[in-house]
């Protein structure tokens, strides 16, 4: 039995035990070796990482400010648009459709009411929309994009209703609009076809509270607007200020 024993002994001092097993991204390799007195450990570890890859950059794309469309789109913008100044019945196509996050969608008859009636260009004599960023939409050659930051005194009075018996001094209020995402689309005889604006881009720049276009300026002036919602849907579609139908739009 003793000469078993250490026979045993012996053996145990020899053995050695190893295990190795694979990660997705790491190689483990662990050996022990053990005896009747010493335990030894010892593990290696190696990593394989992957290659970098460089990102493929593309070309940085600038509009061509001579292109006209963009052109025509700040004509528009500045001396046609009955926004920033007396509109262009002319400019806009008969099938015109406006949208904005608060008001829309509109069709021509509806949208030029809307300019009458309110007369901002009149409210804020010299507002300026100081448009920049003019590109042509990649999926739509027709579309011209840019930004505005309107700005502005507002020495008049904001209308209310066509027959301008509803006015709203603006009291001299100073705006600095926050910036705002326009687009126009034009048709084949570079008419307007479709209009959109007021979308904030950073609702905390600005003294407008975050709103755009119309609703920013009643903002500023002192003026509540309806939030978005089924209410200013339904005032949406009353009869226009004047009396007479409100046209339908072509937009869904």
């Amino acid at each position: 039995a003793r000469q078993l024993l250490l026979l045993g002994s012996s053996m145990l001092s020899l053995f050695t035990a190893s295990l190795s097993f694979q990660l997705p991204s790491l190689s483990y390799q662990y050996q022990s070796q053990a005896s009747t007195s010493v335990i030894r450990c010892s593990a290696t570890v190696s990593a394989t990482i992957p290659p970098v890859v460089s990102a493929t950059i593309p070309p940085v794309e600038m509009a061509d400010a001579a292109h006209p469309l963009i052109q025509r789109a700040n004509e528009i913008l500045y001396s046609e648009s009955g926004f920033y100044s007396p509109y262009n019945e002319s400019a806009f196509s008969e099938d015109f459709v406006f949208r904005g996050p608060y008001i829309g969608p509109l069709n021509k008859q509806d949208y030029l009411s809307t300019m009458d009636t309110f007369k901002i260009h009149e409210a804020i004599p010299d507002i300026s929309p100081n448009a920049f960023g003019f590109s042509i939409d990649p999926k739509d050659p027709n579309r011209v994009w840019f930004m505005v930051r309107n700005s502005g005194t507002a020495t008049g009075e904001l209308g209310l209703d066509r027959d301008g018996k509803l006015r709203v001094p603006g009291k001299g209020a100073v705006l600095d609009g926050c910036p705002e995402t326009f687009s126009i689309i034009f048709d084949a005889d570079r008419k307007v076809k479709y209009l959109s604006v007021g979308y904030v881009a950073d609702r905390f720049e600005g003294n407008t509270n975050g709103k755009g276009a119309a609703v920013g300026i009643f903002h500023v002036i002192g003026l509540p607007f309806p939030s978005p919602g089924p209410l200013l849907k339904f005032a949406q579609w009353l009869p226009p200020p004047g009396g007479g139908p409100r046209g339908s739009s072509q937009a869904p």
